[in-house]
């Protein structure tokens, strides 16, 4: 039975004795290394309470709402607006807030070319940002920018100022 367990015995100890990695050790396992940004969702898929991917507003310009728009709807923008859009675009969201005395100015959102956009451009603006407008999309629900966006319809129904310009047209 000695004879059995002698090779058995050196074979261990010449593995010890020597720098031979075992094949289980830590360091010839693959590794998962970290992604550098996430996975895009599969398409057609619907986030379940997490945050809305969208690479750019251009992708959902022709978005519809979830709801038409109603006075309670429109209500709720207006106190989302107070809150979140104020500091930049101003209290009648002509662009005059008190960020835009020391930054680039907010557009107005009555202004023609903004009037012509659809739901769908101003709702993927709110998510995905513009061209000096951050993401909102962390700190607000769908729901909430729909209602931001029945808001600021409410405004644009009061009238809308200025003319298209060349540039006008293109993004405002």
């Amino acid at each position: 039975m000695n004879r059995r367990l002698l090779p058995l015995g050196a074979l261990a100890l010449a593995a010890c004795s020597s720098n031979v990695q075992w094949p289980a050790s830590m360091e010839l396992q693959p590794s998962v290394q970290p992604l550098a940004e996430a996975r895009p969702p599969p398409a057609g898929s619907i986030p379940l309470g997490g945050l809305e991917t969208l690479a750019d507003r251009e992708d959902v310009a022709d978005l519809k709402p979830p709801a038409p728009f109603d006075a309670a709807v429109e209500v709720r923008g207006k106190a989302l607006f107070a809150v979140h859009c104020t500091a930049c675009h101003g209290p009648d969201a002509k662009g005059d807030g008190p960020v835009s005395a020391r930054f680039p100015p907010a557009p107005n959102l009555r202004h023609v070319s903004i009037c012509k956009r659809g739901d769908g451009f101003l709702y993927g603006t709110l998510t995905a940002g513009g061209k000096a407008m951050p993401p909102m999309r962390e700190g607000t629900s769908s729901r909430d920018r729909w209602a931001l966006v029945a808001f600021v319809r409410s405004l644009q129904r009061e009238g809308c100022v200025g003319t298209l310009g060349r540039q006008d047209g293109v993004t405002p």
